[in-house]
């Protein structure tokens, strides 16, 4: 049971920009519970909707966003236009009851969870600009091109007192780019272990056979995320054809989890696929909660991504002992595979990620023991006890309160972590 002296401390208010069932949001989730299991008070902003909301109500309060009504043609066309685009949400006459939630309650920190939140942030919390902000950077240079606008992103790094990034590649990207100060900066990110271990115990292994219908020897190489270019979905299908081509013989099925009709890349990439004559051996699932029981089936995962901080889904898959490969100067996920638990191969050189994946397809005993080695690293660096403590070092690093007791405690630098 939470520890009841928290109720008169300061809250910290987590800001997220939807609640979509994606990796920055999986995330935040398994944070804020793992906070609520330490009895920190924590309160979220939801500046739109999404499958979680449920589950973020489970461990924390929440204040939701509601849209902008649209009724007319032209209000919902002016919504198309701006889909992904925070720019006029300002407008939202909705924010008066936001601001009235908000300023009821004692806060005394803003985490901040992704670049995304950067202009919500700039032009809606006037009123909590006063307090320390903490930024949990989960992008690169696309996706900061995508979600964020320049001049809400600077203004929101000059008022972090700590930036925490997910991968190292994260962590030089905002050194390089912004300029901002290294020793500011704590390379680290979160899973919660514990939790994943126990959902794999009690997965079902016959799923992706039952939804799918594939053979029992099928050989599966899993990809997962949602439909969208930075993904490389495309990328994706063009080494499943190489190697269903080079392998003819071989029951292969290449199978993504995450792409559904609703998403605008689906249709693109599911014509090359059509195209490809490999409907029946490239297979697309919509985004769904059993992600994970469909991962167990995988024999290994394709990270197709041509920019991908430090996916969660690396990390699910390498706890489910599956070996990784990936690309080089595409993010994160390269500092975990290195040589040991998959393969790195060249920047969309689709010939070498078809030569890495038919190595493992081949070789059993290479594929296990690597798989083994991705779940075993997975363990030794991201210690779910470890990283949750460091996230209370910054709240009180950044605050100067003692999680525990209220009191005043003394700013110390946070080391950054290897």
């Amino acid at each position: 049971m939470p520890n009841q002296s928290f109720v008169s401390l300061q809250k910290v208010l987590f800001i997220s920009h939807d609640a979509n069932r994606a990796g920055s949001q999986l995330l935040l989730l398994q944070l804020v519970g793992l906070l609520k299991d330490k009895g920190i008070p924590t309160h979220l902003l939801l500046c739109e909707d999404g499958d979680l909301v449920a589950e973020f109500e489970q461990v924390t309060s929440v204040t939701l966003v509601k849209p902008i009504p649209q009724h007319s043609f032209l209000q919902r066309l002016l919504g198309v236009v701006l889909k992904g685009r925070r720019s006029s949400v300002h407008e939202n006459p909705d924010f008066s009851r936001v601001k009235a939630e908000l300023m009821a309650q004692n806060f005394g920190l803003v985490f901040v969870n992704s670049v995304a939140n950067a202009e919500f942030y700039h032009k809606n919390l006037e009123y909590l600009h006063h307090l320390p902000a903490v930024l949990f950077a989960h992008e690169l240079q696309m996706s900061v091109a995508t979600y964020s606008e320049p001049e809400s992103l600077k203004f929101l790094l000059a008022r972090c007192r700590h930036l925490i990034a997910v991968s190292k590649a994260v962590a030089h990207f905002y050194v390089k780019e912004y300029h901002f100060p290294p020793g500011k900066v704590s390379t680290f990110t979160l899973i919660n272990t514990l939790d994943i271990r126990q959902r794999i115990a009690s997965v079902d292994p016959k799923i992706l056979q039952q939804e799918l219908n594939l053979p029992d020897d099928a050989i599966v190489i899993g990809g997962c995320g949602n439909a969208e270019w930075r993904k490389g979905n495309d990328i994706f299908n063009l080494v499943a054809r190489e190697v269903i081509e080079r392998l003819p013989e071989k029951p292969i099925y290449f199978v993504w989890v995450g792409a559904g009709d609703s998403q605008p890349f689906y249709e693109l990439i599911k014509f090359d696929i059509e195209r490809f004559g490999l409907a029946d051996r490239i297979r697309l699932i919509p985004p769904t909660p059993r992600a994970l029981d469909i991962m167990t089936r995988f024999d290994l995962f394709l990270l197709s991504s041509r920019e991908d901080p430090y996916p969660l889904v690396v990390l699910e898959a390498a706890l489910l002992q599956k070996p990784i490969v990936c690309f080089d100067q595409a993010g994160g996920a390269p500092e975990l595979v290195e040589s040991d638990a998959g393969e790195v191969v060249k920047y969309l050189d689709v010939h070498a990620a078809a030569d890495a994946v038919i190595s493992l397809i081949e070789n059993k005993d290479l594929r296990l023991r690597k798989g083994k080695k991705a779940h075993d690293k997975v363990l030794d660096r991201h210690d779910t006890a470890l990283s949750v403590q460091k996230v209370i070092d910054v709240i009180e690093d950044s605050t100067g309160q003692d999680t525990l007791t209220g009191q005043k405690v003394k700013s110390t630098e946070i080391s950054p972590a290897a």
